[in-house]
């Protein structure tokens, strides 16, 4: 089933390139399978840049990761790599998480050999074919209100407590 991810690229933090400040024009790239979609560059030049791009992506249901990497652009003008962060698509798109829901996230920027090297913020809104009916198991909107009849009319509050009744090992 496929449904479409609006990305909202906002920025990034702490930007580093060789353990020093990046001072540079960056960029960032959505990547979903082969298709990827590019941030206009920030002309700032300081290594907390700032994008606020929208875009809008097609995502098939079997994807399980995506990828948002970040370049600088060098004096000779050619793009490289700052770092690249690898999401989960079961962060925002698992059985858990309505679609509809803002999702607000940052992830860790590694370069090719593994080090930190930044963090990228950004959100995203999961939107489905409106025409599509699917059941989302738990997520379902409620055709009615819910009823307390059988609670006597009170309302009841439920807290969790794993911890109380475990088998001893």
């Amino acid at each position: 089933m496929t449904k479409t991810l609006e990305i909202h690229l906002k920025s990034a933090e702490g930007l580093k390139l060789n353990r020093r400040p990046l001072k540079k024009k960056t960029h960032a790239v959505v990547k979903i399978d082969e298709k990827e979609r590019t941030s206009e560059p920030d002309e700032s030049r300081v290594s907390n840049p700032t994008w606020n791009h929208k875009l809008e992506m097609p995502i098939n249901g079997n994807v399980q990761f995506i990828y948002i990497e970040v370049f600088y652009r060098t004096r000779s003008g050619q793009n490289k790599s700052v770092g690249e962060a690898k999401i989960p698509t079961s962060d925002f798109m698992g059985k858990y998480s309505p679609e509809g829901h803002l999702n607000c996230l940052s992830y860790r920027l590694r370069d090719e050999f593994g080090d930190k090297c930044g963090i990228v913020n950004f959100s995203i809104l999961v939107k489905s074919d409106p025409k599509a009916v699917s059941d989302t198991g738990l997520w379902r909107p409620r055709s009615d209100t819910p009823s307390i009849d059988g609670y006597g009319g009170r309302i009841v509050t439920g807290v969790p407590v794993w911890g109380l009744y475990q088998r001893p090992y």
